[in-house]
Parts: structure tokens; sequence; C-alpha cells
């Protein structure tokens, strides 16, 4: 379901001015988030996944998962979906973005660019407390 969670952040993050979600080493970053979440926050991004991928009909009239539209279709889409008046449509999708905003805002290329250092490395020890 990995691959899910990507294509849907590979849309929602597309490489315009600043770097897209594809520059930020976002396989890495999506196997430790599956590890470190509980399992319900995992399954909320998956159906956020799924929903943004199979609802296209409904918000660009096209028949096609989202991982299949051009660029342009693709793009509506994205804020179609993350605007859509109904919450319980609209929060799952929340979910996959900010799992995606936690990937696109720690990379050291997307905070150079705001004028931001690196982060430390990560001590990983708040399991541990």
């Amino acid at each position: 379901m990995v691959w899910l969670v990507r294509s849907a952040i590979l849309i929602l993050y597309p490489r315009g001015a600043l770097p897209g979600a594809g520059d930020c080493n976002l396989d890495t970053f999506l196997r430790q988030f599956k590890r470190d979440v509980p399992f319900l926050v995992w399954f909320g991004t998956v159906a956020g996944a799924l929903i943004f991928h199979l609802t296209p009909l409904f918000t660009v009239f096209v028949p096609l998962p989202a991982f299949l539209l051009p660029a342009s279709l693709a793009d509506k889409h994205a804020l179609k979906i993350t605007s859509h008046p109904l919450y319980f449509v609209r929060q799952p999708v929340f979910l996959v973005k900010m799992c995606a905003g936690f990937a696109w805002g720690s990379d050291p290329q997307v905070r150079a660019k705001f004028g931001l250092r690196p982060l430390l490395e990560d001590p990983r020890t708040w399991r541990q407390s």
C-alpha cells in the first residue's frame, strides 16, 4: 500500500518553483512513517490515498484513477478533492497531505529554499521516555 500513498503524494506535491515530494527521499520516509505511526494513522493515510485515487470521476469527470490522469487534470483533481465541502471526503486526503508535508518540510533542499538550516539527525529516543 506504500505505492498507493506515494503516488498520491507525488500528485499533491508536484515539482515547481520548489522541489516536489519526489525530490525528498520519499520511499525511505514512507517506510519509517509506516513503522513509527499507530496503525490507525497509517490506515487513515492509506484510506485517504484510496479516496484520492478513486474520486476523479466526481471531481474532474474522468473515469480513471488519479495516478493515470494527465498532470493538468491531476492538479485540478487535487485542488477539488482537498477543498471538497464534505468533511468525511476531505479529511482522509488531509492525512495524506500531512504525511507528505512531514517528508517535504524536513527535506534539506526544501529547507534551504526557505533559508532554514537542515534538521538535526533524529535521535530516535522518544520511544524510550
